[in-house]
């Protein structure tokens, strides 16, 4: 079991990170953090509904009273669902802390794919409805333990044609790598019908690519503007359609890549307001902002077990 964490501050103590709630089993990084009180910042990887959000909001607040915790929401109608029961979410979502500066437009690029689709092989990510596709390039091998090679052998029986960047290996990509990857392509797909704000749906955009995508819970769709992306049935020949249509349209990368780039500033600077008021509480005479750009990672953080979290405390920067 692994958390998506990181320190911004020491004095106080500031943490940003992700949450998990298996059905009445809350997965809580509180139980590993000192005794001093902790500004906490809780972010969604998947997609919860209010009740259970607000169940876990209770849960930490319980066993940390002391904490200030912050719920950032990737969905906009459950945020004011929270908020109109009194508890302290905000729509801040998870993809604005992709790191805009790993992820570019590449010029000069051969675009030798119609679209790729950056997901790792499990199976509500749904390959196959990208099967009409004639050019696709399909990244993400088995990361985690939901993946399986028997998963992956069915992708690639059902799309013969495609080309698996993780087929020969399941070596990690760096960031830096995948981008010039996606610059390959023309369309970025999102396929799964839940999970959280999907990062690889921002990362498209960062890098010049229209979006298809099917109807979805989790928040991608925030990020969506009408005329860089197309929502489709979930059958292959509507996505395959969509992918050609927004081919044919022939968007400038650059108007894709701004458009993201304003809806992550406006998201940034709603967190960031929201950090002033922390420290504001706190009696903190620091600006909030300079503790966030000193440590600014991509995503805020990385995956670690929760009860090694203390271990990367002096990490941060800020006193």
């Amino acid at each position: 079991m692994v958390s998506l964490y990181g320190w911004m501050a020491t004095s106080p103590p500031v943490l940003i990170h992700s949450h998990r709630c298996d059905g009445f089993e809350i997965h809580d990084i509180g139980h590993h953090l000192s005794a001093n009180r902790t500004i906490r910042f809780v972010t969604s990887m998947w997609h919860y509904y209010a009740e259970t959000i607000a169940m876990m909001y209770d849960a930490y607040h319980l066993f940390r009273p002391d904490d200030a915790i912050f719920h950032l929401v990737n969905d906009a109608s459950i945020c004011e669902q929270l908020v109109s029961h009194g508890y302290p979410a905000h729509f801040v979502s998870s993809n604005a802390f992709l790191d805009e500066r790993l992820f570019v437009v590449s010029r000069p690029v051969s675009h030798n794919f119609d679209a790729v689709y950056n997901a790792r092989m499990s199976r509500f990510k749904r390959h196959q409805l990208a099967a009409r596709i004639p050019r696709l390039m399909i990244l993400g091998g088995m990361v985690s333990p939901d993946d399986t090679q028997e998963y992956f052998q069915e992708v690639q029986n059902a799309i013969p044609h495609a080309t698996f960047v993780h087929a020969n290996d399941n070596r990690h990509r760096s960031a830096l790598e995948v981008s010039e990857l996606l610059n390959q392509a023309r369309v970025g797909l999102c396929l799964s019908a839940c999970e959280g704000a999907m990062f690889a749906a921002t990362e498209y955009l960062l890098c010049g690519l229209p979006v298809v995508s099917t109807v979805s819970k989790g928040g991608r769709d925030a990020w969506f503007e009408p005329e860089f992306s197309r929502i489709v049935p979930d059958e292959p020949q509507a996505v395959a359609d969509a992918v050609a249509e927004l081919i044919e349209l022939k968007i400038p990368p650059e108007e894709v890549r701004e458009a993201a780039l304003k809806r992550i500033w406006e998201h940034r600077r709603r967190f960031i307001d929201l950090g002033q008021l922390a420290y504001s509480a706190w009696n903190v005479g620091r600006e909030f902002a300079r503790d966030f750009y000193t440590n600014f990672t991509h995503k805020m953080g990385e995956w670690r077990a929760p009860e090694d979290v203390m271990k990367y405390y002096d990490q941060a920067r800020c006193r």
